[in-house]
Order: C-alpha cells, then sequence, then structure tokens
C-alpha cells in the first residue's frame, strides 16, 4: 500500500477540520500544531517552560498505574484490536539489546521475514528500556530509563484509518479523565533509519501542559518483499506518563511507587532499580559486554546509596509490576539475588579503592569487611574514619 505526502496530508488536515481543531504555528519554536482550546504554543516542555499541566486541578480520585492498564486491555479489544502479548525484552537482532518500542511485535512484517500484505491491528502493553536519557533521569521528573509503552500498532492502514485509530485514543484519554481541549498535537516529519533502509514518518507529538504524553507516528513507503510497500501506525503513550498527566500528582514516580519510597528517596535510584529488576527478571546477569554490562551500570548507580534502601521490597514491589504486564521467567527472590551480589560487588571493589588494598570482591560485602580486619589489612578504627566521612 502506497501513501503520497500530499494524501497523508490531507487526511489529517480533514480529520482535525472535521472535529474544531485548529492549526497553529508555536511562537516559540515556531513549528505547527493542533489545539481545540485556542492554546498560545506547542505545549512541549521548552515553550511551556515547565510542566504547567501540574497547576490543573487533579480529579477526585486517583488512577493506579495498574488501572489504567486494565483500563487499556479493555478499551481496544472491544474495537476490534488483538490484545499481543508482549515481546520479550531481551533482544537477540543485533538491531538493539532491548526492547525499546511496541512497534517491535511487527519487526517480522517490517524486514520481510514474514510478510503481509493483509491489514492487521494489534494493542499491547509493552515493556521498554531506553537508557538514552540515563542522565536526564536525576534532573528532570518525568524521565525515567524503563517504562510501559502502551500502542495500538496497525500494519497497512490507509491514512484515513490511521486518524480513525487516533479517534479511538482520544476517546480513550477522554475515558480515563484527560481532557482532549488540554492536549497540543505538534506536527513533526521524521526519516528513520531502518536497517539501512529510510522509511519516513508523519509523526503527531501529544503534549499535554509541557509533558509529552506519547506519539502518533504513520510510517509509509515502508519496502516490502518483491518491490512492493507497506505502512505501519503506531500510536503510543508512555502508561506512567499517562497516569502521571491524568493524576497531576507532584512527582512522576507516585503511581509508580512504592509512596513510602518515593517520598524517601532519589527518584534516580529508584528508577535504577527498576530497570535492574526488569533486566535481570528476564535473565539478565552483570557483565563487561552486551546486555550485562547495561545491568552493572544500573546497579552501579546505586551502590553508595544501596544500605540506605529498602532493596529488597523495592525489588519485590516493581517485579510484581513487571510481572502484571510480561511473563517474567526469572523469580522474584532470584532477581533480588542478583541485584544484590552486584550491589556487594560495587561496595567491595569500593572500599578496595578508598583504602588501597586489593581484597577479593566476590563475596558478601559483611564477609568482605570481616576477614579484612581478621586478617588486619583493615584497622578497624580506619572503616569508622570513612563511614563518619561519607556520613
Amino acid at each position: 500500500m502506497k501513501e503520497s505526502d500530499s494524501a497523508i496530508v490531507a487526511a489529517r488536515d480533514n480529520f482535525f477540520a472535521s472535529r474544531n481543531w485548529q492549526r497553529k504555528q508555536c511562537p516559540l519554536c515556531l513549528e505547527e500544531y493542533y489545539t481545540k482550546r485556542d492554546l498560545s504554543h506547542c505545549g512541549s516542555y521548552r515553550c511551556a517552560s515547565g510542566y504547567p499541566f501540574l497547576a490543573i486541578p487533579s480529579p477526585k480520585t486517583y488512577i493506579e498505574f495498574g488501572m489504567c492498564a486494565e483500563n487499556f486491555r479493555t478499551f481496544f479489544p472491544t474495537r476490534g484490536y488483538r490484545l499481543n502479548l508482549p515481546i520479550a525484552i531481551v533482544r537477540d537482532d543485533e538491531r538493539t539489546l532491548f526492547a525499546s518500542t511496541a512497534g517491535q511485535v511487527f519487526d517480522g512484517l517490517i524486514y520481510g521475514q514474514s510478510p503481509q500484505k493483509d491489514p492487521q491491528r494489534c494493542a499491547v502493553l509493552q515493556p521498554v528500556i531506553r537508557l538514552q536519557g540515563i542522565g536526564l533521569v536525576a534532573s528532570l521528573d518525568g524521565i525515567s530509563t524503563s517504562f510501559v509503552h502502551a500502542a495500538t500498532e496497525c500494519w497497512n492502514v490507509t491514512a484515513e484509518e490511521h486518524f480513525g485509530v487516533l479517534d479511538q485514543w482520544l476517546d480513550f484519554f477522554s475515558g480515563l479523565g484527560l481532557h482532549v481541549g488540554g492536549l497540543c498535537l505538534k506536527i513533526k516529519r521524521a526519516d528513520n533509519d531502518w536497517a539501512g533502509r529510510t522509511v519516513t514518518s508523519e509523526m503527531l507529538k501529544i503534549n499535554y501542559g509541557g509533558l509529552e504524553v506519547g506519539v502518533a507516528n504513520f510510517f509509509f513507503d515502508i519496502p516490502q518483499p518483491s518491490n512492493t510497500m507497506a505502512t505501519l501506525s503506531d500510536i503510543g503513550v508512555g502508561l506512567e506518563r499517562l497516569v502521571w498527566a491524568i493524576n497531576k500528582s507532584p512527582a512522576y514516580f507516585d503511581s509508580i511507587g512504592p509512596l513510602s519510597s518515593v517520598i524517601m528517596h532519589k527518584r534516580a535510584a529508584l528508577d535504577a532499580i527498576r530497570t535492574a529488576t526488569l533486566m535481570a527478571g528476564f535473565s539478565v546477569v552483570p557483565d563487561h559486554k552486551n546486555q550485562g554490562s547495561k545491568l552493572r551500570a544500573m546497579i552501579g548507580l546505586v551502590v553508595e546509596e544501596a544500605q540506605r534502601l529498602n532493596l529488597y521490597e523495592l525489588v519485590r514491589h516493581y517485579h510484581r509490576q513487571w510481572a502484571s504486564l510480561a511473563d517474567i521467567p526469572v523469580s522474584r527472590e532470584q532477581t533480588y539475588s542478583v541485584i544484590w551480589r552486584e550491589i556487594n560487588r560495587g561496595l567491595n571493589l569500593e572500599t578496595n579503592r578508598v583504602l588501597g588494598i586489593d581484597e577479593p570482591f566476590e563475596q558478601d560485602h559483611e564477609e568482605f569487611l570481616r576477614r579484612a580486619v581478621q586478617k588486619r589489612v583493615i584497622p578497624i578504627a580506619r572503616l569508622w574514619d570513612i563511614k563518619r566521612r561519607n556520613t
């Protein structure tokens, strides 16, 4: 199915005009967007100067993360979508180390491994890992290295059908209490490199008071075997961001939880443990290469803070959360054990570095200290000095 640029733009403009949306140009970034309430800018974080959605009165009822996921599971299947199980988080296709988008459920179609001309529609709650924003987690609320990509994926549909799917998403938002009048849909165009092939997408960024809740992509002219072309409607949101936008609670991690830890600890530490739990739960073990090196790096972010965290309770909470979305092959206890062993390794390596010693580090940290003191490698008074300095 081949779609022309002009046909896609015409379908988009007709869709919004028929629903009384206005097309405007943002005076700050000069990019175009659609709005129903004559909003004066595109609603992006930069142009909104932060998150003004947090100043909007919060709803009377608080929607929890699991409740939002369940609403997704019931809404889209009643509208003709097959509810897909998420793909495995660990990838072995050499394009990505981890699942990074729900669109990967159609990789076989996209890359021509299992060509299919007939339209297909599915909805999926896909846990994903994106490490590109790891440096922003501590400084910018709303960023996390793992999240749930709730998406509809529609193969080989027309531009008109794509915007029909978008209309269903707007109904979904309204049903959850996110009023579409507060949304700005920012127009973008992107050329994507898919395994050496350039695939163009017509994109609408779904902004709500400074927060990018999701993206509506329409990929067209996807090369297929036998010189044919296909399209893909890919509309998705970060489920955690959607819940935050609805609740308007003070912090992004409020709905992710656990609340007692969100209040007490830095979000970067919580994010690292949540992502490490997802990795270890899918059989990744700390290593110096590939997925294992990423797990080692995530756990390394919380080594210094680990002894102040209730690590077991955090792993238990996040493991249960991920298990409600995907079939996790590694048990909660084993997942905790993998993370705890790596934290001990990190603590021992740091102690070696600070004290200028070279003791075996692949052991429990308490055992490491006890043996070092027994052997007179570390004077116990020196340990107290280090503790006071760190405190």
